[in-house]
């Protein structure tokens, strides 16, 4: 007569608790003596949990393909203290009749706690949490990290970012995030069928620093570039009405025109530049073309030609070097805050132009002589000049602007 091995007495068991859509409901029933029994359900438990209502016997022994335990003065005495999913057992019973349960609910296995986000900025931020086990290394934990929403209650199917697997703590930096932006946190894990959520946390990503220089009209000035998150650097370049940087810098490629300066498609108060004769009566950027007030939402906008001359006629200024070594220019209000523009270049056809000594900022006024030119901030080493020397087309910076009242 031969015998099944334990392997196969542990393969067999799988199979059993594998052909049942409904394994969890799965009844058994114990006949005198032994039996073989397999555990269908998803989670780790300890016997005593496992066997929910079904109350053992003294001298009811248990066997799994590593250990075994019996049940003596209401405890399993043993090296078998849980039941593990997949698993296949023999289960002696000592009474003299047949008995049948259906494995009890599972106590709390998984403690997920959502660690508080820090190093909160303008577009990044810092999460995390931990997983902790009630019953030891016996949870599998297939999948951990923090999931995101941008409302309550965010759950795995809305965003995650996964931190791996397994026990513990974990950190995970969120990163290249738009500011002024809510999001809403919690950890997970997952083991088995289940998904195991954390407290919820919210947080705030910074908005784009500005200065107040105490100009008369109460206009704040941001303290870096779009695209910059340092005042030295000169960050994004972009055609006058467009919001997208890009490579190549032409009429060609310029969203509001048919290929030249005579084919202007918006902005344009003279016959002769538009298209098929075309004009409209709009000289400053509408919202919608204002790369300042689409990247960086609505409070801000790119400065009009008032908004340079205001601040010429009302800061001193100087031609100076940052401390990382970057040329530029330096504005002082009368109440001495300060900011810093770096020298940035120009962008026709994808290549660099100008001079790396001098900066060049886009307004959002049309130029009133010729609409295929918009109105430009430049400085050099020795003066500041608002002007409109440049074509729509070129590739400009920005330094955005707001109301005092959005402070």
């Amino acid at each position: 007569m031969k015998r099944l091995s334990t392997i196969m007495m542990c393969l067999l068991a799988m199979m059993a608790a594998s052909l049942s859509a409904k394994a969890q409901e799965v009844t058994i029933t114990l006949f005198p003596g032994w039996n073989w029994i397999s555990y269908p359900k998803a989670e780790t438990q300890d016997i005593s949990t496992a066997l929910g209502d079904f109350e053992p016997v003294n001298g009811d022994m248990l066997k799994s393909q590593f250990g075994n335990a019996v049940y003596s003065n209401g405890y399993w005495r043993g090296s078998v203290t849980h039941f593990i999913p997949g698993w296949g057992y023999k289960y002696y019973s000592n009474r003299s009749e047949m008995v049948s349960f259906v494995f009890g609910e599972a106590a709390p296995q998984l403690t997920v706690t959502t660690a508080e986000p820090t190093n909160i900025t303008m577009a990044s931020a810092t999460c995390g949490g931990n997983v902790a086990s009630s019953n030891g290394d016996y949870v599998n934990v297939i999948l951990r990290g923090i999931c995101w929403s941008y409302s309550p209650n965010p759950t795995f199917n809305d965003n995650y970012i996964e931190a791996g697997n397994g026990l513990g703590n974990f950190t995970i930096p969120m990163s290249d995030l738009p500011p002024s932006t809510t999001y809403y946190v919690r950890a997970f894990a997952v083991a088995g069928p289940e998904t195991y959520y954390g407290e919820e946390f919210s947080f705030t990503t910074l908005d784009h620093d500005r200065v107040d220089l105490g100009l008369p009209s109460g206009t704040l000035w941001a303290t870096c570039n779009i695209g910059a998150f340092a005042s030295w650097a000169s960050g994004f370049y972009f055609s006058w009405g467009e919001t997208e940087s890009k490579g190549v810098y032409e009429w060609s490629t310029y969203q509001y025109c048919n290929g030249s300066d005579t084919s202007l498609t918006k902005y344009c108060n003279d016959a002769y530049y538009g298209y098929n004769g075309f004009t409209d009566s709009l000289f400053v950027l509408q919202p919608d073309d204002d790369a300042a007030t689409v990247i960086w939402g609505t409070d801000w906008r790119t400065p009009t030609s008032e908004d340079w001359q205001e601040l010429l006629d009302n800061t001193t200024h100087r031609y100076t070097t940052s401390s990382n070594g970057t040329k530029g220019i330096l504005f002082r209000g009368s109440n001495g805050n300060s900011i810093f523009l770096p020298v940035t270049d120009t962008r026709p056809s994808g290549t660099y132009y100008g001079n790396y000594n001098n900066g060049y900022y886009w307004s959002s006024s049309l130029s009133l002589d010729s609409p295929d030119e918009a109105v430009c901030f430049e400085f050099t080493s020795q003066n500041c000049y608002i002007d409109a020397i440049f074509s729509r087309y070129f590739g400009l910076a920005v330094r955005p602007v707001r109301s005092s009242s959005q402070n």
